[in-house]
C-alpha cells in the first residue's frame, strides 16, 4: 500500500538552519557558561544522542525544552538568512506540480516555517508543530486523528533519532536523510525504514513509496 501523504520535518530536513541556531545557542551558552558550538565539535556532536550532548555542552536535561524554546523565539529575526538545504526547493516545487500531497511536522515555530515559504515563493503548506522537543509522536498522533489517516497512509522524511523514536512509536514509516543535524551514528540504535543520501534518492524514494494525488 502506498502512502498517500508526505510528512517532512522542517529543520535540518528541508532548510539549513544549523547556522542560525548555532549562534543564536552560542550568544545563550556565553550568558550562561555553557559549552559553545564550534568547527571543532561539531561533528562529534552531530554523532551524539540529546542527552550525550546536553553532558558534553555542561547543560542540564531539565533545561534542554526551555532553551529550545528560546532559541525558535529568536530564530524568527534571522529568517532573512535561511536557506532551503540544495535541491530542496526543486524537490517541493516538483512534488506539487506532480501531485503530491505534503505538510510539515516541526518543532518550531508555525509562523518562522510559514513566513519563510512565503519568502522563498513556495506555496506555504499545512504545518503542525509543537514547542515540546521530544512530544513530536503525540503530535503526529494528532494529525494521524485529524486526518483520519492510518499510520501506514503517511511516510515521514526527517533527519534526527528523535524523529525516528516518535515515528516508530506510532507506526509510521520513516526516512531519514544524512544531510541533517544527526549523522548515522546517532541514529544506529534506532534504524530507520529508509535512508536518503542525497535529494535525488529522497526523489526516487517518494515515487517508489507515495501515491500522487492528481
Amino acid at each position: 500500500m502506498k502512502a498517500k501523504l508526505i510528512l517532512f520535518d522542517f529543520d535540518g530536513t528541508l532548510v539549513d538552519s544549523k547556522a542560525i541556531f548555532f549562534d543564536l545557542y552560542n550568544q545563550l551558552a556565553k550568558q550562561k557558561g555553557f559549552t559553545c558550538i564550534d568547527a571543532e565539535n561539531i561533528n562529534h556532536l552531530r554523532s551524539l544522542s540529546i542527552k550525550q550532548r546536553s553532558k558534553y555542552l555542561g547543560i542540564p536535561m531539565y533545561k534542554v525544552p526551555f532553551i529550545a524554546k528560546t532559541l525558535v523565539k529568536q530564530f524568527y529575526s534571522s529568517l532573512s538568512q535561511l536557506t532551503f538545504n540544495p535541491e530542496i526547493k526543486e524537490l517541493l516545487l516538483s512534488l506539487k506540480a506532480e501531485g503530491y500531497t505534503y505538510c510539515i511536522v516541526s518543532t518550531n515555530a508555525k509562523k518562522n516555517i510559514q513566513a519563510f515559504f512565503g519568502m522563498q515563493n513556495v506555496a506555504v503548506p499545512e504545518v503542525y508543530t509543537s514547542s515540546k522537543i521530544f512530544g513530536k509522536d503525540k503530535l503526529l498522533r494528532k494529525l494521524l486523528k485529524t486526518k483520519k489517516l492510518h499510520p501506514k497512509q503517511v511516510l515521514y522524511i526527517g533527519d534526527e533519532a528523535r524523529d525516528i523514536a516518535a515515528c516508530k512509536k506510532c507506526g509510521i514509516p520513516i526516512v531519514w536523510v544524512r544531510w541533517g543535524y544527526d549523522n548515522y551514528d546517532a541514529i544506529a540504535q534506532l534504524p530507520p525504514d529508509y535512508i536518503a543520501a542525497n535529494p535525488e534518492q529522497l526523489t526516487n524514494l517518494l515515487h517508489e513509496l507515495v501515491s500522487a494525488q492528481g
